[in-house]
């Protein structure tokens, strides 16, 4: 009779610890508290936010910064933890010479946006229309490259010419070098006197003063993370080449090939 009493009680005992440890290890996972999800929550870029600001930099470099106008060009922009650089959009082949700090880097292959400053669009709070001008201002068949010291990075080639039915024909791409950026939602475009587009419906709205329009941008873009460059002389180049942007009318569109090389200093 004790001997069976030891059992049951034996048996109780474990079922009550097998449930709680299974019950601690859902809300681990409910609650996201275990300790490598913390880890993997502190390191996340919110890569969404980078567009935005990146682009409330790109908008706003005035012509004397620009590699086609400085004599000896270093476009870059210094945030808090990730250095932005040069839009290739149809620029051709340019280089430039810089002295950085030691952060990430942020670069856009092929970046389109749209926003509610612009002929069409003007004063318009609709997301769905401000959204379907992103995507079609990214059609096209995407190829792209990206060579950090003569290692290819960037290996990708998308075929984009439906807008609607994206289709990545290849991704060799190491890492997580390459990323694909597509919006959630608005972001605030703030658009001052230093702009050098002319693109905008009453340039009168930012003469004098900044002003803020309703943006949406979907971005193919390349990341290094800082601990994938290391302090001391670099060279990273990236290729874009858009091929039937215009769709079956190919005097239309924005067909072109950019190369953007840094030769960099990283301190």
């Amino acid at each position: 009779m004790i001997s069976k009493l030891v059992l049951t009680f034996l048996l109780v005992s474990i079922t009550f610890i097998f449930i709680n440890f299974f019950s601690f290890n859902i809300l681990e996972e409910a609650y996201g508290i275990n300790e490598t999800q913390k880890n993997n929550n502190n390191n996340t870029v919110n890569f969404e936010k980078l567009v935005s600001e990146y682009e409330n930099w790109w908008i706003n470099v005035p012509v004397e910064e620009d590699s086609q106008e400085a004599d000896n060009p270093c476009v870059i922009h210094n945030t808090d933890s990730v250095i932005f650089l040069h839009d290739p959009f149809q620029m051709g082949n340019f280089e430039n010479i810089c002295t950085i700090p030691h952060k990430s880097l942020f670069f856009p292959f092929y970046i389109g946006w749209c926003d509610n400053g612009s002929p069409g669009y003007y004063g318009t709070e609709s997301y769905n229309k401000l959204l379907e001008c992103a995507l079609d201002a990214n059609r096209g068949l995407v190829t792209m490259n990206a060579y950090l010291d003569d290692k290819k990075i960037v290996d990708v080639l998308i075929d984009n010419t439906d807008v609607h039915n994206l289709r990545v024909l290849y991704n060799k791409s190491l890492d997580n070098y390459y990323k694909e950026i597509g919006p959630t939602d608005f972001f605030d475009l703030t658009v001052t006197n230093k702009t050098q587009f002319q693109t905008f419906e009453k340039p009168e709205d930012f003469a004098s003063s900044p002003v803020k329009y309703k943006a949406v941008a979907y971005c193919f873009c390349g990341f290094i993370d800082k601990d994938k460059i290391s302090p001391g002389n670099h060279q990273l180049s990236y290729f874009t080449k858009i091929e039937g942007s215009g769709g079956l009318d190919k005097t239309k569109g924005w067909d072109h090939e950019s190369k953007m090389t840094y030769i960099l200093t990283v301190e």
